[in-house]
């Protein structure tokens, strides 16, 4: 083999090594193996661990040395592909072997020692969550991060144990995460609001290691606001940075659920990324080589409202108990707010939580009978329990007896009475009736919304269960306050929370069965099982519910309320709640309450 063969053979072994992440294998064909290796493994790990293709053009053999160019291609997260050439040279040495002569700039032209390549990545501030009025409903906020500085704790465990105690952690976990902590790392164990940091910060003091630091975040304007809806922004997962092929790297904020998270690259943008010249002991920048501008974040314009969505936190209040309220406008479908119980949990409950409705359906099951003719007035007995092919059904709101009518006996939401009905319902009627109110219509919106379904009952005891909102029948908090915006608007409204989202309508409700159902539902507040909302101005009308579930005997059961005032319908809902009446409807009334203000 000659010698020139012999050089471009070592240059390409050195290429190909180099292409490989074999920074040591690469560094091994220099005339300075460990300072070229020390000095390559650098540059990858300043580039944020880049993939690289090295290629050796043109390389010229004279003697005992050769030169040539080595065509350099970097993949950087973040940034893309850095392409350019390098001058690579060999040189012979006395027994006939072929090197690669060793130099910074074999890397990049602008290298010397004690100087590394590195990137920067510059975000723009994250744009907001918009209200449909504009108004930022997540924003900058003080925080401070509370945690353990490494370097001052001398007993983890004591550290660990006292941090841990106050701020209501796992002492063990917060230990372990310490113990593997860098030797200067600042272990961040919680970051608190500024006012909640305030109420602890006397009993931080004296805690060895421990250290506040503050800083800004993107937040509602209390952790309950809207937060299983709006999401949380914080440090990306190593799945996140893995599914962003590239988009993300560790250390980056991320959206970590709901609309922050659905929205991230359009809240985020995309960072600046700079390549950079780096002195290797400090790491301060020398040199800026390349720069790739990011996208400019984009707000996010929702349909909700501020003021909405500060009467619906109000109305659940410090709860910790499953629950929901979801507002809508029946005039748009547009959400006007969606809170959550309790909030120390992201799941939306008010959209992507299907329940049986019980007796909240009865609206729809109303609607039905009204269009087979019912007379709301004619006289309908309400016995205290009713037995369809050996299963006997109860009521839950109202007692038995009298000689109530029909309007009555919806006002008092009686089971047995709806149930004597069941015969003049075919099997598919509720269903298709359920569907002009939106149930088992898709909604369309960014994420995490559950259908809802009406399937026919199977037999007698099921065509019972469903007259009442039982059986299979399942719904959404979102899809109920969509039943009480058709009522109220004559005709269902697909739910929008986007500002963008297209408006889709179904057909209009026979103004004769409306006007029935809005004095109906009127009558469940003046009357019924629904006055806690008797005294709330306007003219609320409404119906409760409560749903049985799981084979409990009694069975346990949730509590409903759905209503409407205005251009605002509502749907409550409390998980083991005994009863809509004694729980939800309160609730409703408490949302009032804070919407109206101290004026009422």
């Amino acid at each position: 083999m000659s010698a020139a063969d012999r050089a471009r053979q070592t240059a390409e072994r050195f290429a190909q090594a180099w292409t490989a992440g074999g920074d040591t294998r690469a560094a091994a064909v220099t005339d300075h193996p460990a300072l070229a290796g020390a000095a390559l493994a650098a540059d990858r790990r300043g580039l944020d661990g880049a993939s690289l293709t090295a290629d050796p053009v043109g390389l010229k053999v004279t003697g005992r040395d050769a030169v040539g160019q080595l065509g350099l291609a970097w993949r950087i997260a973040g940034y893309g592909t850095w392409s350019y050439r390098t001058r690579l040279v060999l040189h012979e040495d006395g027994a006939g072997a072929w090197q690669v002569v060793w130099t910074p700039q074999l890397v990049d032209p602008s290298l010397s020692a004690g100087t590394r390549l590195g990137t920067d990545r510059s975000w723009a501030p994250r744009a907001a969550i918009v209200d449909r009025g504009g108004k930022p409903l997540i924003s900058p906020r003080r925080v401070v991060e509370v945690g353990l500085q490494r370097d001052r704790v001398s007993d983890v465990s004591a550290s660990a144990d006292a941090l841990a105690g106050v701020l209501g952690l796992d002492p063990a976990e917060l230990a372990r995460q310490v113990r593997g902590a860098g030797p200067h790392e600042f272990v961040v164990a919680e970051t608190l609001r500024a006012g909640d940091y305030r109420s602890l910060a006397a009993g931080l003091q004296g805690i060895p290691g421990v250290l506040a630091v503050q800083s800004t975040l993107p937040l509602a304007p209390t952790k309950a606001f809207g937060r299983a809806l709006l999401g949380a922004v914080g440090p990306a997962s190593a799945q996140q940075v893995k599914a962003s092929r590239g988009g993300l790297i560790a250390g980056d904020d991320a959206g970590q659920w709901g609309l922050e998270a659905a929205f991230d690259r359009q809240l985020a943008g995309t960072p600046t990324v700079s390549i950079l010249i780096r002195e290797t002991s400090t790491g301060l920048p020398v040199k800026t080589l390349a720069r790739r501008p990011g996208a400019a974040p984009k707000p996010l314009a929702t349909t909700l409202s501020t003021r909405v969505q500060q009467a619906a936190e109000a109305a659940l209040g410090t709860s910790s108990a499953a629950a929901a309220v979801v507002a809508v406008q029946p005039s748009t479908g547009d959400l006007l707010a969606v809170a959550n119980r309790p909030t120390s949990s992201t799941f939306d409950r008010a959209l992507a939580g299907a329940y049986a409705p019980g007796s909240t359906f009865k609206v729809i099951t109303t609607a039905a009978l009204l269009h087979g003719g019912l007379d709301p007035h004619e006289p309908l007995a309400c016995p205290t329990t009713i037995t369809v092919d050996g299963r006997t059904f109860h009521n839950y709101e109202g007692e038995g007896g009298g000689q109530p009518t029909f309007a009555d006996d919806f006002a008092i939401s009686c089971n047995t009475a709806f149930i004597s009905l069941a015969p003049r319902l075919s099997p598919p009627t509720l269903g298709s009736t359920a569907l002009e109110f939106g149930l088992g219509r898709n909604a369309d919106l960014p994420f995490g919304a559950a259908e809802s379904h009406v399937p026919a009952g199977r037999d007698a005891v099921g065509r019972a269960a469903t007259m009442i909102g039982q059986d299979r029948i399942v719904a959404t908090p979102l899809a109920m306050a969509g039943v009480a915006a058709t009522v109220a608007n004559g005709r269902w409204r697909a739910p929008r929370l986007l500002a963008g989202d297209p408006r889709v309508a179904g057909p209009a409700i026979p103004a004769g069965e409306l006007a029935t159902l809005r004095t109906l539902m009127r009558g469940v507040v003046t009357h019924g099982s629904g006055t806690a909302l008797a005294a709330t101005p306007g003219n609320v009308a409404g119906k409760t519910g409560t749903a049985e579930f799981g084979s409990g005997s009694p069975p346990a059961t949730h509590a409903w309320f759905i209503c409407f005032r205005g251009d605002l319908a509502l749907a409550v809902l409390v998980e083991n709640g005994r009863s809509g009446g004694t729980v939800a409807a309160p609730l409703a009334a408490r949302f009032f309450a804070a919407y109206d203000g101290p004026s009422g």
